[in-house]
């Protein structure tokens, strides 16, 4: 009886220290054939990305006033073969305050595999959360071939979340910030194809990806109580110079998780005709 229990305990024991590490890396065993990693060792980094001139939303009550708009973002890669797995991610729970450990298989500051460029996806976090939010994805992906950035959106995270309009306004410019410091930065030169772009957003990040995508947002919305101030909402309208001038001919994809809009009226059929997904 005394060795029955005491295995019992050792099995309650092992199973609590396995689920106080949060694992990202891990498969139920009906995930289907794809969600498992592919041939590539993973590298991960942490990034910062930053665009002068930007709207900002939380300092133009009284009128339009910008800035630089700086993003920390994380950066999954396939890694140079032979590199040992296995990373920590510091980050916060929902509450924005009460610290977590998610543990990977990414090796941080890897050394790049030399067989890209590796096509670019960009992966947007919802309202609110923050760039590890998707790190399984982020790591199978990178694993797979591709280049992988996630940035906490500034007044969107956990930890800074404001005021929702400033969300509605940055979430696509924000994801096309991203596209364009990879593009331009020399260091990812080799290891960076943002010529071959995609976006996975979830929630706001569907919201912002389908924007950027092509798919305008209509009149009503920008009369709507949290809409941002000084009518910015309406750079994003369906058929306006600055939404079509929004669009990036290097986005090839995008994938809108559950995106936000369709319960506040913020699409129809005239905003939907120019989504990407329908060229």
């Amino acid at each position: 009886m005394k060795s029955a229990f005491a295995m019992a305990l050792a099995i309650t024991c092992t199973a609590g220290t396995a689920l106080a590490e949060n694992r990202v890396d891990t498969l139920r065993p009906d995930a289907p054939a794809l969600a498992g990693p592919g041939a590539h060792g993973v590298g991960v980094r942490t990034i910062t990305l930053s665009e002068e001139g930007r709207v900002d939303v939380l300092a133009s009550e009284d009128e339009i006033t910008r800035s630089a708009r700086t993003l920390t973002a994380e950066f999954w890669y396939p890694a140079a073969p032979g590199t040992a797995p296995g990373t920590a991610y510091q980050t916060v729970l929902r509450d924005g305050v009460t610290a977590t450990t998610l543990h990977g298989s990414a090796a941080r500051d890897a050394e790049a595999s030399g067989e890209g460029p590796f096509p670019l996806v960009v992966i947007s976090h919802g309202y609110p959360g923050n760039r590890f939010l998707m790190s399984h994805l982020a790591e199978a992906l990178a694993s797979r071939g591709f280049a992988v950035v996630a940035p906490d959106h500034t007044d969107s995270t956990y930890s800074d979340q404001s005021t929702f309009g400033s969300t509605l306004y940055n979430r696509p410019l924000d994801q096309a910030q991203v596209i364009e410091a990879m593009a331009s930065d020399p260091d990812m030169a080799g290891l960076v194809d943002a010529d071959r772009a995609a976006v996975v957003g979830y929630s706001m990040g569907g919201y912002g990806a389908l924007i950027f995508g092509g798919a305008g947002v209509t009149e009503d919305a920008l009369d709507l109580p949290f809409a941002p101030v000084q009518g910015l909402l309406a750079g994003h309208l369906a058929g306006s110079d600055s939404h079509e001038a929004l669009i990036d001919e290097r986005l090839r994809a995008v994938v809108a998780i559950g995106p936000w809009g369709m319960n506040a009226g913020f699409w129809d059929g005239d905003g939907w005709s120019g989504c990407a997904c329908r060229r």
